[in-house]
């Protein structure tokens, strides 16, 4: 108790900052739901590394001349993220209305410290984009700093004042109204960051008064957002809503939402049937294996995602050399998810009512694994073929690849995917045989 302080002997910095504090343990917290050992060491961690090594080859060997041949402002495009997605925090709690009514200040103070801390925010991610492209705006189009140095000021300006905009949206309309205004204020916002580009074409100057005159429009807005106390009850709503984005987003990828459909059967398999014939028991289990995975709206969807990412890093992979190394990743990390899937579903309610032999478990997720695997796998080899062979000898790849990805989807579904599983069917087969 003793090292607990009540609120009132807080100072009001001090208690948005340990909000603050607080909101970002739970994001990680949410990351980390997604983000276990395995995406780091398979995803994460390797394309940090090539990250890196392609921002040092963009500052040390020479750019592609096919890459600047466009105009410049293609490469400042990422910048318009912090401007159409920013959203600023308040800090308010529902519990604040106790001792708010007592210290009128403190409202101003966590309105302030929320919009001190969006503005650090917007600097850092639109430096951070600026930092990316850097290379190619510096050293392909020579491009001086200040004139990045002008336009990110203007970015980050434009930010602030559309996150205000939005926030008073927000707070102000609700229902379609909501909904309209905002996309009004959206479309102004990409109007604004398209002048903003078009001003910096002109002279760095004329950007940097730009940014002066958007700093003009959102002081109005920021005075009314720190005065503003009527509308302490949607602000409370508005900060769960933004402290929930991201932990709504990681759910809807994993939960599924139900929908209305008129359809009685599936789309895949709509008579139970298969595109081979199974010889035996095991195959009958990999199919149902397959078919259940294609038709679970969630996996079906990752599965799909998985695989067009997958395209792209190859494609972009074969360009740089590095097919060799990114495409068996690529295998591997496959195999390794649909290793999961198959613990999942063999350990399902339904599965779980039947006993198994271990040799059976082992044929048919070998199966299931093998099936799902050359379809991606082959595209994947099709993929950066096209970029380093002819279209014919592209084809011949693709069909090396969906062998090689169905081999190694194996050789992981072997290691990890029915271990456990034979293990209880093994401990089954011992007390049938005492």
């Amino acid at each position: 108790m003793a090292k607990q302080r009540s609120i009132t002997a807080m100072e009001p910095w001090t208690l948005a900052s340990r909000r603050l504090k607080t909101n970002a343990v739970y994001q990680w917290k949410a990351l980390r739901t997604v983000l276990d050992w395995t995406v780091w060491l398979y995803i994460v961690i390797p394309l940090l590394l090539l990250g890196l090594k392609f921002y040092y080859d963009w500052w040390t060997d020479p750019l592609p001349a096919s890459w600047i041949a466009g105009p410049y402002i293609l490469f400042l495009l990422p910048c318009i993220l912090p401007v159409i997605m920013g959203m600023m925090h308040t800090w308010a709690e529902g519990g604040d209305i106790l001792f708010l009514r007592q210290k009128s200040t403190w409202w101003k103070r966590l309105v302030l410290f929320g919009l001190l801390g969006y503005i650090i925010r917007s600097v850092l991610v639109t430096g951070f984009a600026l930092l990316l492209v850097s290379p190619w705006l510096v050293r392909g189009y020579g491009l001086p700093v200040t004139l990045l140095l002008g336009f990110g000021l203007a970015v980050s300006v434009l930010s602030v004042l559309t996150a205000l905009l939005r926030n008073r949206v927000h707070i102000a309309y609700g229902g379609w109204r909501r909904w309209g205004i905002s996309l009004i204020v959206g479309i102004l916002s990409i109007a604004a960051f398209g002048f903003t580009l078009y001003v910096l074409q002109l002279h760095y100057l004329i950007c940097i008064g730009w940014a002066a005159i958007l700093a003009v429009l959102a002081t109005p807005l920021f005075l009314w957002r720190i005065h503003a106390r009527h509308t302490f009850d949607r602000d409370v709503e508005v900060e769960g809503e933004i402290k929930l984005r991201l932990t709504a987003l990681l759910l809807s990828r994993s939960v599924e939402k139900p929908t209305r459909s008129k359809r009685k059967r599936p789309l895949l398999f709509p008579r139970s049937g298969y595109f081979m014939k199974r010889k035996n028991g095991s195959q009958q289990i990999g199919a149902i294996a397959v078919k259940s995975l294609l038709r679970s709206r969630s996996h079906l969807t990752f599965y799909i995602q998985l695989t067009m990412v997958g395209l792209g890093a190859s494609f972009v992979a074969s360009q740089f050399g590095l097919f060799l190394i990114i495409v068996p990743v690529l295998y591997v990390i496959l195999s390794y998810w649909l290793s999961m899937y198959w613990r999942e579903f063999i350990e399902g309610d339904v599965p779980a009512m039947f006993s198994f032999r271990s040799e059976q478990l082992h044929k048919a997720a070998q199966h299931m694994v093998m099936v799902l695997c050359a379809v991606p796998g082959a595209l994947w080899a099709l993929a950066g073929g096209l970029v380093m062979t002819t279209p014919l000898l592209s084809i011949g790849l693709a069909a090396f690849g969906g062998l090689a990805a169905a081999y190694i989807g194996s050789i992981v579904i072997l290691m990890t995917g029915w271990k456990e599983k034979r293990k209880q069917a093994d401990a089954a087969e011992d007390m049938a045989g005492q």
